[in-house]
C-alpha cells in the first residue's frame, strides 16, 4: 500500500517559461539537482559556507530562468546557512529536491 501522501509527490508542477529558454532548461534543471546533492554532502560536514554559496547562486539563477519557486526555496536555505541553522536547511533541501523532480516546464 502506498503512503497517503505519495500522490502529491507524483503531481507535476507546471511552470510557464519563455520559449527562448527551451534549449537551456534541461541542463539548468540537471545542474540544480546536482547542486542539491552537493549541498546535502556539505551538510554531512556541517559546511554551512558551501551551502550558502551554492544556494546563493541558485537563488539568482532560478529567477533568471523564470523558476521563481527555485529562487524562493534557495533564499530560505541561504538565510539558514548564514545562521548555521541545520534544522531549516535539512527541512528545506528535500522540498527543493522534490520540486525539481516534479517541475514541468511549459514554453510560451
Amino acid at each position: 500500500m502506498a503512503p497517503p501522501n505519495s500522490e502529491t509527490h507524483l503531481q507535476k508542477e507546471l511552470v510557464h517559461v519563455d520559449s527562448s529558454f527551451e534549449p537551456l532548461m534541461p541542463k539548468f534543471l540537471a545542474n540544480r539537482k546536482k547542486e542539491v546533492t552537493a549541498m546535502q554532502a556539505a551538510m554531512v560536514e556541517l559546511d554551512f559556507e558551501t551551502v550558502r554559496k551554492i544556494s546563493h547562486g541558485m537563488k539568482g539563477a532560478g529567477g533568471s530562468y523564470g523558476l521563481d519557486r527555485v529562487s524562493e526555496m534557495a533564499a530560505v536555505i541561504e538565510q539558514a546557512a548564514k545562521a548555521a541553522d541545520a534544522a531549516i536547511i535539512m527541512r528545506e533541501m528535500p522540498r527543493l529536491e522534490d520540486y525539481l523532480a516534479r517541475v514541468e516546464v511549459v514554453y510560451e
